[in-house]
C-alpha cells in the first residue's frame, strides 16, 4: 500500500520534453526522502500473423539489437537528470505496463503534452487513462519553455475540495508542501464546470477514485489533464 513520503517512485518516459520535467520532479523528491527511482519505458512491436519462421527469426535478431540500442538511449536520456534512478525497459503496451509496474511503488511521475491525435504516449488520452486508473497517487507535469529546478513544483500546492473530497489528497498535499517549506492552499468546487486550475498554485492535488463514467471520480482526471497547464497530483480513494 502506498504510503508518503514515498520509498519508491516510478517515472513513465517517453523521452519527451515533458518526460525531462518528470525526471527532475521526481529526483527532486526523490533526494528529499532517500527514495528509490526507476525511469521505465514500454513499447511493443507487432509481428504480422502472417510471416514466416525464417521472417520471424529475423525480426527476433532485429528485436534483440533494437532492445541494446533502446536500453542505451534510455539510460543516455535518464542519467543527467536523475543520476540515481534505475533504468527499466518494458517489453509490451505502454499504458498497461505503466500501470502493472506502478502498483510496486508509492508515486507515480508523468509528462503530457495533453493533446489528442496520433503521438507519443502520454498525449491525450492515454495520460487520462493511467491516472485515472493509476493504484498509486500519479503526479503530472507539462513541457516547460525552459527547464526550472524540481523543487518548485512542491512551492504552492492548491488542494481541490469538491464534492466527492476526501481526505487522503489533503493530508498528502499537506505532507508534499511541508517537506519542502511550501504553503498549502484549498480550493473548494462544487461541481465540474467550477473544477480550474488556480492561477497562484505550482501545483493543483485532486482526489480521485475508482468509480468510472459520469460523475466527479470518473471525470477529473481527464478534465485536468485537457486543460491545466499546472502539474497535477492526482490521490486515490482507498476507501
Amino acid at each position: 500500500m502506498w504510503h508518503y513520503p514515498p520509498a519508491s517512485i516510478l517515472v513513465a518516459v517517453d523521452f519527451g520534453n515533458a518526460s525531462a520535467r518528470a525526471l527532475r520532479v521526481a529526483a527532486a523528491l526523490a533526494a528529499k526522502h532517500g527514495s528509490a527511482m526507476t525511469a521505465l519505458h514500454a513499447e511493443t512491436l507487432d509481428v504480422p500473423p502472417y510471416f514466416t519462421h525464417e521472417q520471424l527469426k529475423a525480426v527476433e535478431r532485429n528485436r534483440a539489437q533494437v532492445r541494446r540500442e533502446a536500453e542505451r538511449y534510455l539510460e543516455h536520456f535518464v542519467r543527467p537528470l536523475a543520476p540515481l534512478a534505475a533504468v527499466s525497459l518494458v517489453d509490451g503496451p505502454a499504458v498497461e505496463a505503466v500501470l502493472a509496474a506502478a502498483a510496486h511503488h508509492d508515486l507515480l511521475v508523468l509528462g503530457t503534452h495533453g493533446r489528442r491525435g496520433p503521438s507519443r504516449w502520454w498525449m491525450g488520452s492515454a495520460a487520462e487513462r493511467i491516472v485515472r486508473d493509476s493504484p498509486v497517487p500519479a503526479l503530472v507535469v507539462r513541457a516547460e519553455p525552459a527547464p526550472t529546478s524540481g523543487e518548485q513544483v512542491f512551492a504552492r500546492p492548491v488542494a481541490v475540495a469538491g464534492p466527492e473530497f476526501h481526505g487522503e489528497a489533503l493530508s498528502y498535499a499537506h505532507a508534499i508542501a511541508g517537506s519542502f517549506g511550501g504553503t498549502l492552499a484549498e480550493k473548494s468546487v462544487s461541481s465540474l464546470d467550477d473544477l480550474k486550475c488556480d492561477p497562484g498554485a505550482t501545483l493543483m492535488v485532486v482526489a480521485t477514485g475508482r468509480h468510472h463514467g459520469s460523475g466527479w471520480f470518473g471525470e477529473t482526471a481527464e478534465r485536468l489533464v485537457r486543460t491545466c497547464a499546472l502539474p497535477m497530483l492526482f490521490v486515490p480513494n482507498r476507501g
